[in-house]
């Protein structure tokens, strides 16, 4: 993969992540990784909201909704300490 096809996947994953649209989400996963996502939505959300604390590219507030998401559930944020409560 190119430098550029590299810049382009993040871009997608980014603005997918961003949307939060369920349709758009899957549709992404499917695209680069080549499988589905789970069906189960509690487990689809837990995942967005985890690659969402990861994904450094996106702004603050959305990795700290997404943070404040996982731990109201019981669940630990991947992000590496930088995203505020």
């Amino acid at each position: 993969m190119t430098n550029d096809e590299i810049k382009n996947m993040v871009k997608a994953r980014d603005a997918a992540l961003l949307s939060m649209d369920e349709q758009r989400l899957r549709g992404y996963f499917r695209k680069y990784n080549g499988t589905e996502m789970p069906e189960d939505p509690e487990v689809f959300w837990r995942a967005i909201h985890k690659a969402r604390t990861a994904a450094t590219g996106l702004p603050m507030a959305a990795r700290t909704e997404s943070k404040r998401w996982l731990l109201a559930r019981g669940s630990k944020p991947m992000d590496d300490g930088d995203v505020p409560i």
